[in-house]
């Protein structure tokens, strides 16, 4: 009977629902009206509650096969996870950056709303938020086991690994080990460019190591064992893997996969900061570009990213194997999710750290079976901040009002609905960008303003944000520009960070 989910009922007949009746009864709220038609007990409707893995990808943009972010991107494992699920094409970050983009996913409050702007500042540090409920926690109170491995929040392991969110911190690991020295990029720019800014983190090598010598492999390898075990509970289970994040390391196969001599590099604009406000270009930091192009090696970065995105691929679909061939295949919601994206000479800009496009687009697959079509694609824009409640309609858990997002699991179910909402981003204190479906406004704190028509511009190349035909369009897109902007909350960091 296509199309439609069944309930055993306690009197051995069958209720049958559509989709649509079906998600709306999985909720929590409606599990009291569930229980009395079926007969079945409140304790034995929480052991069929659906199970979450829950896969976050380190600074992964949108050079993955199923979103075309680059020709060359070679992701398999995610794009069959997209063939299974609901691909949300436009989904962005809350923030351009890994601490507080984690913490608002994880929260469910933006960074305006907590004052986490940074890298350093860690909630639950913070006088007003040090008690606050996290998504993992969250399930646990509601009978999930919570397990994390890997980098989920913003550290493995440590303060800012929150341990308060989890029964069981599986794994530290993250990242691989270095390569010698002459084999570094940065080792051949030693002593060669002795001005302006330039991240040491920005490197890239091959590894003659196999997969099961890297922190990545074996964080997913633990989620896989996990996978293979019994558990009695639902569970919500955190796998977080570190590459493609700087620096790009990865073992030598990887690299293989990408030939240097065939790199296509990204579409490049050689005047593309001139029409950019002072705020934006300072943001850009152009003097890595500058860098990385006198020293010939814009396509060795180049592969360098696509190579650790295809390691990362494998990782995850080293996770997913497990899952298909575990109990839980069919009654486990998965959620894969990139912090934030990333530039690679774009705009001259070689980091996160910007309120662009490329820094803020990343991946989202969500596969709930039962609920989402196989195969479906969301064109409308949305937030990572929207996947806490999301995942609380999904798994039939008491609605939490005080959250900043909004369930994207009408989307999830029925990709092609009607959808309002544009997605907000924030870079530092009030600096932010509001995406819709056609444009990108982007306003800074000392009044800069940049405007792109992304079916007209899909680089972002021409900056509209001056031309008094413009003007409504940016004044519509205004109106979700956050009211309030929480102090920068920045203490200085401990000695254990």
């Amino acid at each position: 009977m296509s199309g439609v989910r069944w309930l055993q009922s306690g009197k051995g007949g069958m209720m049958y629902l559509n989709r649509r009746e079906f998600v709306k009864r999985t909720t929590l709220g409606a599990a009291a009206a569930l229980t009395g038609l079926t007969g079945v007990s409140w304790a034995a409707a929480a052991r069929k509650r659906p199970n979450v893995l829950f896969i976050a990808i380190d600074d992964l943009n949108d050079w993955v096969g199923c979103l075309g972010g680059h020709p060359q991107a070679k992701t398999p494992n995610i794009d069959k996870l997209a063939r299974k699920g609901t691909v949300f094409e436009q989904a962005y970050c809350a923030a351009p950056l890994c601490n507080p983009s984690r913490t608002s996913l994880l929260t469910g409050l933006r960074p305006s709303t907590s004052g986490i702007y940074c890298n350093n500042g860690w909630f639950r540090e913070h006088p007003k938020w040090g008690d606050w409920v996290t998504m993992p926690q969250y399930f646990h109170q509601q009978g999930y086991a919570a397990w994390q491995g890997g980098k989920v929040f913003h550290h493995p392991a440590g303060r800012m690994s929150d341990p308060a969110s989890w029964d069981q911190q599986y794994s530290a690991n993250s990242g691989t080990p270095a390569p010698p020295p002459e084999r570094r990029f940065l080792h051949g720019m030693k002593g060669k460019f002795k001005t302006g800014w330039f991240n040491v983190g920005l490197d890239w090598a091959a590894l003659d190591v196999g997969d099961e010598g890297t922190g990545d492999w074996k964080t997913a390898d633990l989620a896989g064992q996990f996978l293979q075990q019994n558990h009695e509970g639902p569970f919500f289970l955190a796998c977080g893997i570190f590459r493609p994040h700087l620096p790009w390391y990865a073992p030598r196969k990887y690299f293989d996969l990408h030939p240097l001599d065939q790199i296509i590099l990204p579409p490049y604009k050689e005047d593309d900061l001139d029409d950019v406000p002072a705020m934006g270009r300072r943001l850009a930091r152009p003097e890595e570009a500058a860098i990385i192009k006198a020293s010939g090696q814009w396509k060795n970065g180049v592969q360098g990213y696509l190579a650790c995105g295809s390691f990362a691929d494998a990782c995850v679909g080293h996770v997913l194997d497990a899952l298909e061939n575990s109990a839980y295949g069919e009654n486990t919601i998965v959620v894969l999710w990139g912090d934030h994206g990333f530039n690679l000479g774009q705009k001259d800009h070689w980091e996160k750290y910007a309120l662009w496009e490329e820094t803020s687009r990343t991946p989202l697959i969500i596969h709930a079976p039962g609920v989402s079509p196989a195969d479906a694609r969301c064109k409308h824009p949305v937030s990572l901040v929207d996947i806490y409640p999301t995942l609380i309609e999904l798994c039939g858990l008491p609605e939490r009002k005080d959250l900043d997002g909004r369930s994207l699991a009408p989307l999830v179910a029925e990709a092609g609905r009607a959808w309002p909402h544009p997605a907000v981003m924030t870079h530092w204190q009030n600096n932010h960008a509001i995406r819709d479906d056609q444009y990108r406004y982007i306003h800074y704190r000392d009044g800069g303003e940049e405007l792109y028509d992304h079916q007209a511009d899909p680089y972002e190349w021409t900056n509209l944000a001056h031309k008094p035909e413009c003007a409504a369009v940016k004044e519509k897109l205004a109106q979700w520009l956050p009211r309030v902007n929480a102090e920068h909350f920045q203490p200085e960091a401990p000695e254990n960070m």
